[in-house]
């Protein structure tokens, strides 16, 4: 058996197993009607989201996450630039390699985790997380101890693997968001799987923290949830604009289970074609329900 397919079936047994470990894997995406009836498109049409623009220049910026870990320069929507790539602090992993050895030795494997970049003629800057390309990356989602949020006093608590990942990545964020922003006034942070739990952990401290201080636009794709409920609470009181696209029966968005909460509004969409795991939690199922939503609307 090949290398990547054997890869490839330990990830589908493994989001599967989790999902059911957690109770709610086969369940969920019909007990719940918000998300389990993903042919609504009351929530986009309600909540403003807008489809083309998830299909034009969020989703894209997502991929380019991933490609930028394999070349320095990857295709970007019409007028966007790359500033920088968001890489592992190799200073910060002796602080969280004490704490959380594991986790800092799947995210120092990684190396690479986004990119960032701007539209000069929208005034629009973009931090992008890449998120689970490989199996191990897999297990960071799935962590479930929580911690206080590092980053600003009295906002609840967050899933600790994801914010050892978020600390080793944040020099790189802070070194690089300045020069991003040049001329912006708006910010969109960007996410899927993973990436999506790193973009909502950074959206408050690159609000609160760090220089131009914009209020970022959130777009998640397939995230799971990030935080318990005091987090979810402040961070909803604090971040207006905050989109998680969820794809009909992808696991990930129901891992880690209560008392884990979502932040933001659900978009729900419907892949349609197999229902692997694999297929449901790719960028390219979100892409096709995204297409879908897109046409529902127009």
């Amino acid at each position: 058996m090949s290398g990547d397919r054997s890869r490839g079936m330990a990830r589908r047994d493994f989001l599967t197993s989790a999902a059911l470990a957690s109770g709610i894997g086969v369940v969920a995406p019909w007990a719940n009607p918000l998300i389990g009836n993903a042919n609504a498109v009351g929530p986009a049409q309600e909540s403003g989201f807008d489809p083309k623009f998830a299909l034009e220049v969020t989703l894209p910026l997502a991929l380019a996450a991933y490609a930028v870990a394999d070349c320095n320069t990857v295709p970007l929507p019409p007028g966007f630039v790359q500033t920088a790539v968001i890489k592992v602090d190799v200073g910060a992993g002796s602080t969280t390699a004490e704490r959380h050895p594991e986790v800092t030795a799947l995210a120092f494997n990684a190396l690479i985790f986004g990119m960032m970049g701007r539209s000069a003629a929208t005034r629009t800057a973009f931090v992008a997380f890449r998120g689970t390309v490989t199996f191990d990356d897999v297990i960071t989602d799935i962590g479930v101890l929580p911690e206080p949020y590092a980053e600003l006093n009295k906002f609840g608590c967050v899933h600790s693997g994801f914010q050892t990942v978020y600390r080793l990545v944040r020099p790189s964020i802070v070194n690089h968001l300045a020069v991003a922003c040049e001329g912006c006034d708006r910010l969109l942070v960007i996410g899927h799987s993973l990436g999506a739990a790193l973009a909502v952990l950074a959206a408050p401290d690159i609000f609160l923290n760090m220089q131009p201080n914009i209020q970022p636009s959130l777009t998640t794709f397939a995230g799971p949830t990030a935080g318990l409920g005091d987090f979810a609470k402040a961070f909803n009181n604090m971040i207006k604009s905050c989109f998680r696209v969820v794809n009909f029966l992808d696991l990930v968005p129901y891992v880690p289970p209560w008392p884990y909460v979502h932040v933001g509004s659900p978009i729900c969409v419907d892949s349609g074609g197999s229902i692997d795991p694999l297929w449901r939690h790719s960028l390219y199922a979100y892409q096709a329900g995204l297409e879908k939503l897109n046409k529902s609307t127009v």
